[in-house]
Parts: structure tokens; C-alpha cells; sequence
């Protein structure tokens, strides 16, 4: 039972909103052998700071005991653990919620009562019960109303966050870069990759061209370098980019016989997304019509100005198949890596990204990963986003049975209980229940956060109209460049005082995969002039949401894109006169109120009419016409030349001679100067 301090009742026992840094666990009474009740007391750790039974701290209250049938608010639950609390920076207002979280767990965010919540998400429009989902727009639209500086927390922001790490710099030690190989298709990165660690992997690739990120070690003058090989075809430029977020540099390799590509300007752009230092490799340089100054020329219109031209970009002559400047190659990475201070903590828990996997049919799921801090070991339970596992055997590059991993090492693993996608953080806890644990309730919140997203559509020309946006982001695509400059003129030369359209991305060629991710990302519609969508580009669009539409004329395109953009402008309100009456005569009824005799003068007037009550020649009221009458009867309307009985919606002090005029607003769309 709970105690109670001398001459104060149970009644009286102040009870204030628990919090969730103080907690004390009891048992309930009568119930030894049961289940664990832990409760908050908030009122004991404010009383006693040292804690319970410490000198000068004083005793220690439990609070009241909850009520059977109800759960009492101050009840701690295991989904407490996985909200994060509330910031306790100087701004004590600023409020971190769950994406996700429902009325109820909003109003405990905020420190206000359910009801409270719900009475303002019906002003806003909404009617919600307290175990409804909020979508994110909505709680922060509360927090302003509360006066509360919101951040809403979605599972991947957690898991990013979980990457910051306070190690001393005792415990780090020097790890190996992680280099990824980037570039145009059958511009030789397997093939130089392959010269570098003395391997045939190309030739057991399919037609020459990579069709999976590989992770590879090599030894440099007494450094480890690991390498990830990311697929050049178009049709793997979602894995290209993963790889670049993984990566500590960047290898971009251009033909010096071919020059820059269009996935060469794709890689540039994804390393420059991640903000990755780049390395030029030149390939090819021992073929006959090798040009490496046109390809530094080339890529300096793509910002990467050479080091020997004044920039700040390594460009490195080499050729995969005389082996010829791979020396070179290898020392201005290892400076590279040298510069940048690579180190990490490998006496710790082990943590990285999961590089690929796959499901096995004799293995099961194998799953590549790349441990970036810590030593990861047999036995170890890890957790990958939604998947957990413990590794039954880990192999390295070379296909060797390895017990652990250092930071910097790719490993592949066994034990997952499913398959991760490419591009999951992934790390070791305690045991496998903990795995399992933090697996499920991982699951649950994307689940959450899934159900309480609003279901954005992607932006399309026609869904434009009346939308409210202000930006309008294009993805032109032409078959010649002469069209493309075209467009981009013509899109210039549009009034773009209120709304503005941008080209995010203008290129030559068929509309690609990379092309339909870009402008799903950015809610922007796909242009396309003569040309067409290649591989899965057109199921990939339709799977986004993403409009792609085609188009053999200029003229056509910038007819639609000027009604885009009127649709993009704020309406403009007009008011047009109904009718107007003259007061002529004041009747008051006791049920009714006061009644105005009124001659309708002109064009008619209706019951709901908003109506303007002119007095001298100012306006006295804007209301509603409550009522219309004429004689006994109530009517919906009266002409012009007859008489009538209006009554004015809560407003009472009409007066001989004052003027009704009825109008009505009506929204008209503007157009573009």
C-alpha cells in the first residue's frame, strides 16, 4: 500500500504528471509471485535526490495505487523505452516526437490533457480519437498551436543518430579507406580493379558488365585498401549510389578514348550528393585515339578541375591492361586517406552498413557488410534495421572463413533471419532477444510511420492545378541537344515571379532508371522530347508515382507548363452583387427578434445570402440572412419589386432607410503575365 506522510490523507497526496527519469519498481501487493509492476514516482526522486533512504534525503513516497480496470498514465510500458525524450537544451519547448505517434502519445509529448488535443484537432478540421495516428504535418501543426518547437523523429533518423560516436583518441586506431570504383559502362572499372588485386573477376561477370557490388582488400606499401566495385550500367544506379554513401573516396575511371559519359556525369553527381572526395582514373591510356587532356577538359566542365591545371582534383594516367600507372593509383589514394585521418574504434561493439545480400538457396540469407567501427565476431547477435541475426560464419573477399572483422573489412556473413536491403546500418547488441527485440520494434514503426504518412501522390502536370505549389521541378529529357537548350530557353523566358519552374536535371538520350529515382525524390515531372523510357524505367515510374510525358514539339510542352504554373497561382477572389433591398419598416417579434420590411430593389435576394447592412453610406454589418419571409410564409428567395421580411443572422439594430446589399464570392484562376 502506499504510505502517506503524517496528517495528509490518500486523497490528499499531491499527484503531478510523472516523468519518465524516475522510476521505482514494487511489487503490488498480494501478488509475490506475479508479475512486476514497475510505476513512476515523480514526487519521491524530487524529495530525494540521493535516493531512497539516503541521509537528508528523506523517505521515499510510492505513489497512490492505480485503480484495477484503468491503467494509470504513470504505468511505465517497454514502448516507453523507444520514444525519445524531450531535448533538455535551452529551449525547454523543443519537443521530439515519433513519427507516427498517436493523440494520446502526442498529448504525454506535450504535457497537456488528450481532450485538449482532440479539441484542437477539431478546430484544424480533424476528428481523431486518442490511439489515432497523427501524420507528421499534423503533430507539428499542433506543436505550433501549443506553443512547441516540434521535431518529428522518423526510424531512419534514429538509426543515423545512433552513428555518432564519442570515442577518446586512446581508443582509435588507423582503419582502411573504403574506395568505391565509379564510372560509365565498359569504361574498364571491374577490369581495373581486377589488374589491382591480380584477380579475373571480369571475366566471370555477365557480358563483361558487373551486375553486383563486390567488396575487395588490396595491400599498399604496408596500407590496406578496401575497394567497392559498384555496377556502371544505368540499370544499377540505385546500388551506384548507395555505394556512394558508404565510401571515404571515390574513384571516377573514364576512358581516355571515349571520354565523359552520361554515367559518368551520374557518378559525379551521386559522389558529390555524399560529399565524397573524388580521384580521376583515366583508363585506357594505351589505346590507340587515347586522349587524357580531352578528358580533363571534360571533366573540369563538370567541376573537377585537375590538381596540375590549379584544381583540387587528382587525376591519375593509367590502363587496366598494361598495368601501367596502378602504382600511382594506389599512392594518391593512400595520401588521400592519409589526409582525411581515417581511424575508428575497434575495442567496441561492431558496427557498418550492409553492402549487398541475397537469399542462398542452401545458405539462406547472406548478406555482405562493411564494418565501420568496433570488431565483429562468431556468435555476435546483430540487428539490420528490421532484421536481426547472430553470425554462424563470417568469409572474407577471398571466399577464406574469417572469426572476426576490423573496422574497414567487407565480410561475408551468415545467420540473418531475412534478407536486409543494401544500404542498412547494422549492429551488435547483447543477446538475440535484444536483436529480436529492436528487429520488431523497428518493423512496427516503419509500419507506423507508413500508415500515418499522407499519401503523397507524385507530382504530375494536371495535378498541379489549384495544388498551391510554388515550384515546379522538371526532368528533361531529348534525343539531340539542339531541343534540349531549346527548352531550357523557352522555360527562361516564362513569368516566374510567383512560381517557379526548375530544371533539376537536362540531358541527352532515352529516359533511364537514375532519371525516374531523380525525380521521384525531388516530386518533379519527367519531360521527354522524341525519346523514350529504356529497361525498367517505365515500371519503375509507375511503381513511384512519376509522370513521364512525351512530347515531339516545343511548343506543346511550354503550352502545358504555362498551365501548370496558372495552376500554381493563388486564386483571386471576386465578389459579384446578387441583389439589394431597402428598409422600409422595423417589426420586432419576441421569438423571432427584429424583422426588417424591406423592398427588394433590385436583382433578388435568397435565404444564406451574405448581405452587407449600409447605413448612411457605411457598412454597419456583414452577415447572413437568416430568414426570409413573405407575409406568413417562410420562401427561399424574392424578386426584384416585391416586398419582404428579412431577419439578419445576429444582429439585431436595423433601422429605417438602412440598404441590404446580398453578394457573393467566387474563386477565379489568374493568369500568367
Amino acid at each position: 500500500m502506499a504510505t502517506e506522510r503524517p496528517g495528509q490523507t490518500e486523497s490528499e497526496a499531491p499527484h503531478k504528471r510523472p516523468t519518465r527519469d524516475s522510476l521505482q519498481g514494487e511489487r503490488a501487493p498480494g501478488n509475490a509471485g506475479g508479475r512486476r509492476r514497475v510505476v513512476i514516482d515523480a514526487q519521491a526522486s524530487r524529495r530525494s535526490p540521493a535516493g531512497p533512504g539516503a541521509p537528508g534525503g528523506g523517505p521515499a513516497q510510492p505513489p497512490r495505487r492505480q485503480r484495477r480496470g484503468r491503467r494509470r498514465r504513470g504505468v511505465y510500458d517497454e514502448e516507453a523505452e523507444s520514444r525519445p525524450a524531450q531535448s533538455a537544451t535551452a529551449t525547454h519547448d523543443l519537443v521530439r516526437v515519433i513519427s507516427g505517434s498517436t493523440v494520446k502519445d502526442v498529448a504525454e509529448y506535450f504535457g497537456v490533457r488528450v481532450p485538449d488535443i482532440v479539441k484542437k484537432l477539431m478546430e484544424l478540421g480533424e476528428l481523431k480519437t486518442q490511439t489515432q495516428t497523427l501524420s507528421d504535418d499534423t503533430i507539428e501543426l499542433l506543436g505550433a498551436e501549443f506553443g512547441k518547437e516540434v521535431e518529428v523523429v522518423h526510424a531512419e533518423d534514429e538509426t543515423a543518430s545512433e552513428e555518432r560516436f564519442d570515442d577518446s583518441d586512446e581508443d582509435l586506431v588507423e582503419r582502411a579507406p573504403v574506395v568505391t570504383i565509379m564510372g560509365h559502362v565498359d569504361h574498364g572499372k571491374t577490369s581495373l580493379l581486377d589488374a589491382i588485386r591480380e584477380t579475373q573477376v571480369a571475366a566471370g561477370e555477365a557480358g563483361g558488365i558487373t551486375q553486383h557490388i563486390g567488396a575487395y582488400q588490396v595491400r599498399h606499401d604496408g596500407r590496406t585498401v578496401t575497394f567497392l566495385d559498384t555496377p556502371g550500367h544505368e540499370a544499377f544506379t540505385a546500388m551506384r549510389a548507395r555505394g556512394a554513401k558508404v565510401t571515404d573516396l571515390a574513384v571516377i575511371v573514364v576512358a581516355a578514348d571515349d571520354g565523359v559519359k552520361p554515367q559518368t556525369q551520374e557518378a559525379v553527381d551521386h559522389a558529390k550528393a555524399a560529399s565524397v572526395p573524388m580521384i580521376v582514373a583515366v583508363n585506357k591510356t594505351d589505346k590507340e585515339g587515347a586522349d587524357p587532356v580531352r578528358v580533363r577538359t571534360e571533366m573540369s566542365a563538370l567541376g573537377l578541375q585537375p590538381v596540375e591545371w590549379g584544381g583540387d582534383t587528382d587525376f591519375v594516367d593509367v590502363s587496366a591492361k598494361t598495368r601501367a600507372g596502378l602504382d600511382d593509383l594506389l599512392d594518391t589514394i593512400v595520401a588521400q586517406a592519409e589526409i582525411m585521418e581515417l581511424r575508428a574504434n575497434p575495442d567496441t561493439s561492431a558496427s557498418g552498413t550492409v553492402i549487398e545480400s541475397k537469399l542462398d538457396p542452401g545458405r539462406g540469407p547472406v548478406v555482405t557488410i562493411l564494418v565501420m567501427r568496433g570488431t565483429l565476431e562468431v556468435g555476435d547477435a546483430l540487428v539490420a534495421g528490421a532484421h536481426w541475426g547472430r553470425v554462424k560464419a563470417m568469409h572474407d573477399f577471398t571466399g577464406t572463413r574469417v572469426s572476426k572483422a576490423l573496422p574497414g573489412e567487407p565480410v561475408e556473413v551468415l545467420g540473418f533471419d531475412s534478407v536486409p536491403e543494401a544500404g542498412e546500418r547494422f549492429r551488435v547488441v547483447e543477446h538475440d532477444r535484444r536483436a529480436r527485440q529492436l528487429a520488431g520494434e523497428h518493423a512496427n514503426r516503419l509500419k507506423t510511420e507508413s500508415l500515418a504518412r499522407r499519401r503523397n501522390k507524385r507530382i504530375s502536370l494536371e495535378d498541379i492545378f489549384g495544388s498551391g505549389l510554388q515550384e515546379l521541378n522538371l526532368v528533361i529529357k531529348s534525343d539531340v541537344a539542339g531541343t534540349l537548350e531549346a527548352m531550357q530557353d523557352e522555360i527562361a523566358k516564362l513569368p516566374q515571379d510567383e512560381v517557379t519552374v526548375n530544371v533539376i536535371r537536362g540531358a541527352v538520350g532515352a529516359v533511364t532508371e537514375s532519371d525516374v529515382m531523380f525525380a521521384a525524390a525531388s516530386d518533379a515531372v519527367v519531360l521527354a522530347f522524341n525519346v523514350r523510357p529504356v529497361g525498367e524505367a517505365r515500371a519503375l515510374a509507375e511503381r513511384e508515382g512519376v509522370e513521364i510525358r512525351h512530347y515531339s514539339v516545343i511548343y506543346r510542352a511550354i503550352e502545358e507548363l504555362r498551365s501548370a504554373m496558372q495552376g500554381m497561382l493563388a486564386p483571386e477572389e471576386v465578389e459579384e452583387a446578387v441583389g439589394s433591398a431597402e428598409v422600409r419598416q422595423i417589426f420586432r417579434a419576441s421569438r423571432v427578434g427584429t424583422i426588417a420590411g424591406s423592398h427588394v430593389t433590385d436583382g433578388k435576394l435568397s435565404r444564406g445570402d451574405r448581405v452587407r447592412l449600409v447605413r448612411d453610406g457605411t457598412v454597419v454589418y456583414d452577415g447572413v440572412i437568416a430568414s426570409l419571409r413573405r407575409f406568413n410564409d417562410d420562401v427561399r428567395e424574392v424578386a426584384s419589386g416585391y416586398d419582404c421580411g428579412i431577419v439578419l443572422r445576429d444582429y439585431a439594430d436595423v433601422k429605417e432607410g438602412d440598404v441590404m446589399e446580398a453578394y457573393t464570392t467566387r474563386q477565379v484562376e489568374r493568369e500568367l503575365a
